[in-house]
């Protein structure tokens, strides 16, 4: 004799309908913000205008001539190279009602801090970058480096070879490593990453590493999966940053590796930055928000809880709000050689 069906379901006890939220939100995807780590940093006094001015001699050439025994020659006439950078404002903010503050299940404050930090980090990367890709290819036409391309299926990948030749590019300008660091600063997408970790070509970061215990570790080092961690191939002294951030050419009207613009086809740049490639220069203004190295993980926003009452707010209906403010600027050098090496390639990686 079969069973009778169970009289209760859920369709008709509203208790077991009801639904679990889970306060712990789901962390959202934020790539690193390296490009402020790459610069000179600055800071412009208070109370000091809002222009910085840098300057720079013009070196010396040699003199191979020998002086005139007794005579007195003319004084040498030194040449100043200059430059101007503009300080700019940037800020944003996040209110909250009180009956917002009061219901939510997360706690909202800090959550939106953490997103307000990060939305500072990207900008600063930005504006550092946005230096970089629009103005250093015009004062130096040697910083942009073009890999080649015909179509959509056929081009050159980024390789090791590629990273050591924008790297000796730079030596051969008497380049100096990064301050404090010993080497080169970078900034490379996973993608180029992972083309460069691709090749198997002689010469290539593979082929130098797989023939001792210690090369192979290396090998697994680079093909880390923690984005924050910095990645040098072998024979480049170069510390590269992970980032997607980079400068992506768009596919329409397409990369133009030099001999015309391929439609549908994208580029990515990998960046190499010596010391004083860009400067970037902070006001040391009460109350802005430290931003440090603009690694977003590390910058603590302005946050206010409980608000006491005011003529603009009698009630009490905002309390609660998170904010950022900086004066910030960047620059390139006064100079006409610059300090840096960009790479332009399509990736086999998407």
């Amino acid at each position: 004799m079969p069973y009778s069906p169970a009289a209760n379901l859920v369709s008709n006890l509203p208790q077991a309908q009801a639904i679990h939220y889970v306060k712990t939100f789901i962390e959202n995807l934020k790539a690193e913000t390296p490009f402020l780590r790459q610069c000179t940093r600055m800071e412009l006094p208070e109370n000091s205008g809002n222009q910085v001015r840098l300057f720079m001699y013009t070196p010396l050439g040699a003199n191979a001539n020998q002086s005139a025994e007794g005579t007195v020659g003319s004084g040498l006439t030194m040449a100043v190279q200059t430059v101007y950078a503009l300080m700019g404002e940037y800020s944003d903010y996040a209110n909250f009602s009180s009956f917002a503050v009061a219901t939510a299940i997360d706690p909202l404050v800090d959550n939106v801090q953490k997103e307000m930090a990060y939305r500072v980090g990207q900008s600063l990367s930005l504006l550092v970058r946005t230096v970089v890709d629009t103005s250093a290819y015009a004062i130096d036409n040697s910083v942009r480096i073009l890999l080649p391309a015909t179509s959509t299926s056929s081009y050159t990948t980024n390789t090791n070879t590629q990273l050591r030749s924008a790297v000796m590019s730079l030596l051969g300008r008497s380049v100096k490593p990064l301050d404090g660091r010993g080497m080169l600063g970078g900034v490379i997408h996973p993608f180029v990453l992972g083309d460069i970790l691709a090749d198997t070509a002689n010469n290539s970061p593979i082929d130098i590493l797989k023939h001792t215990p210690e090369g192979f570790q290396k090998l697994e080092d680079l093909g880390s999966t923690d984005l924050a961690e910095i990645v040098q191939f072998p024979s480049t002294d170069v510390m590269f940053c992970k980032t997607p951030l980079v400068y992506l050419t768009p596919s329409s009207p397409g990369y133009n590796p030099g001999s015309g613009a391929i439609s549908g086809l994208s580029a990515l740049r990998t960046y190499i930055f010596g010391r004083d490639a860009v400067i970037a220069i902070r006001l040391g203004a009460k109350g802005d928000t430290p931003f440090g190295e603009g690694n977003y993980q590390n910058i603590q926003c302005n946050v206010v809880r409980n608000a006491p009452t005011s003529q603009a707010d009698p009630a009490g209906l905002i309390p609660a709000w998170t904010s950022y403010r900086v004066h910030f600027t960047v620059s390139l050098p006064p100079d006409t050689t610059m300090r840096l090496r960009y790479i332009d390639g399509a990736s086999g990686i998407s």
